[in-house]
């Protein structure tokens, strides 16, 4: 995960983000994909049969991490990180990859309790009924500081819209506190009888984003996933008082901006646009 062509790590600041060219730091990094698919010369897709290493990837989902549990990581962060995908496909020639942002709708209510990893990790899930956090990039905006609580509640389909507000509260001294910024992507709309059961029917904003990249080489692409890129449109020097940033709620007024970097309708949920997050670097 890169801020433009700077790795995205924990414990550094980035200045220059977003619309407003705000600074960012990072207290998580993490995100799921799934449904990895290549695409051969004749145009098919052939899914990619993921190793089944009991750590990182389950099925056909992936858990890449980029946080180590440092610095302001340090808030329900660990040490081990994860930047490759592992799996099969039949020999052949590929020019293009594709793959979701995010965890099926079959996998996505497990309870986090008893889930095999990489579905086991309370930071990255909401409850029964909301699911996973798809991603969670959870980032400062102002001066970096030491670990803060980062925890938000799950998206409901009801958030109260409030005019967002300007960052930059002062403190202690004249400096600008830092302000929470978060990226919680998941589904929403997804109904059950309470918050402890899972849905019986998909969510109606399944919120899983598309992402589809030509020319690529198994042999030597690496797949980059860019905040700087995403986020180039967003101004992160607003913000709505609670939660801070964008819960994936379809009210949600720091959401609009962000969901078409994502390639997302946010009334829908449905994948509808060209993503901005995850390019190629051939060498």
């Amino acid at each position: 995960m890169n801020v433009g062509d700077k790795p995205a790590v924990c414990g550094q600041s980035y200045p220059g983000v977003g619309s407003a060219g705000t600074e960012v730091s990072f207290t998580d990094l993490r995100f799921y994909v799934s449904n990895i698919r290549l695409v051969n010369a004749q145009g098919q897709e052939v899914p990619l049969e993921l190793a089944q290493d009991g750590v990182w990837q389950y099925q056909n989902v992936a858990l890449l991490d980029f946080e180590d549990g440092s610095a302001g990581c340090s808030e329900g962060g660990n040490t081990a990180l994860n930047s490759v995908v592992k799996g099969s496909v039949p020999a052949g020639r590929y020019t293009a990859v594709a793959f979701d942002l995010g965890v099926p709708f079959a996998l996505n209510h497990a309870d986090v309790a008893v889930a095999p990893s990489p579905l086991n990790i309370q930071a990255l899930w909401w409850n029964w009924q909301g699911g996973y956090k798809f991603m969670r990039v959870d980032m400062l905006t102002g001066a970096p500081g030491a670990a803060i609580e980062m925890s938000a509640p799950a998206p409901t389909m009801d958030m109260s819209a409030t005019a967002p507000a300007s960052q930059g509260e002062m403190a202690e001294g004249g400096t600008p506190a830092p302000t929470a910024w978060f990226i919680h992507l998941g589904s929403t709309g997804c109904q059950s009888n309470d918050r402890a059961a899972p849905p019986a029917a998909p969510c109606s904003n399944p919120n899983l984003v598309s992402a589809r990249l030509d020319g690529f080489d198994p042999s030597k692409s690496v797949i980059v996933a860019d905040l700087a890129s995403l986020l180039q449109p967003v101004p992160l020097d607003q913000n709505t008082p609670e939660p801070p940033g964008c819960m994936s709620g379809p009210m949600d007024p720091d959401c609009p901006t962000l969901f078409s970097s994502f390639g997302l309708d946010l009334t829908t949920g449905a994948a509808v646009g060209t993503q901005q997050l995850f390019r190629l670097q051939n060498p």
